[in-house]
């Protein structure tokens, strides 16, 4: 699977279009002081995600991932910010408010498939169990003995509604 075919990656570069297109209307300082780093901070969300797809080992993946996340939650700072100071709307926030807590949860899910088979269940004391997600792949079975999982897998649409 191409990185552009994972949904995660996807959502992500839609959220950092919005970002974009948002912080592209500011002007003088509010863009130089709140709008560069509020945009670097988001493009690093598939930055990371991308240089992670890249790697060789799991642990690496995994890795890249982890600073992904911590750029997702930076760029909420910078939304947190830009709703105090008056740069984006109340309803324009919570849109990409919900949209951070999407892909958070997203990126959950797709760190917590790197490296484990498809048939491994993994209940991590979260009440999560990954094994109706693995059950099928694209309506076919998913094989056992492969170690990496397609976009589908961790992204049912069970998934997105919980709170993971």
């Amino acid at each position: 699977m191409k990185l552009e075919d994972l949904k995660l990656y996807q959502e992500c570069l839609d959220f950092e279009q919005k970002i974009w297109n948002i912080v592209n209307e500011w002007e003088g300082f509010n863009k130089e002081t709140m709008g560069k780093p509020f945009t670097q901070s988001a493009d690093a969300i598939s930055g990371n995600i991308a240089s992670g797809y890249g790697r060789y080992n799991f642990k690496d993946k995994k890795h890249y991932c982890y600073i992904s996340r911590g750029y997702l939650l930076k760029t909420k700072g910078w939304l947190i910010k830009a709703k105090e100071r008056e740069l984006i709307g109340a309803e324009q926030s919570e849109e990409l408010m919900e949209f951070i807590e999407k892909i958070h949860r997203m990126l959950n899910a797709y760190i917590r498939s790197i490296g484990r088979k498809k048939s491994d269940s993994y209940d991590g004391g979260n009440g999560y169990d990954e094994s109706e997600e693995m059950e099928e792949v694209n309506g076919n079975r998913a094989e056992d003995n492969s170690f990496t999982a397609s976009a589908d897998e961790f992204f049912s649409s069970d998934e997105l509604a919980s709170n993971a």
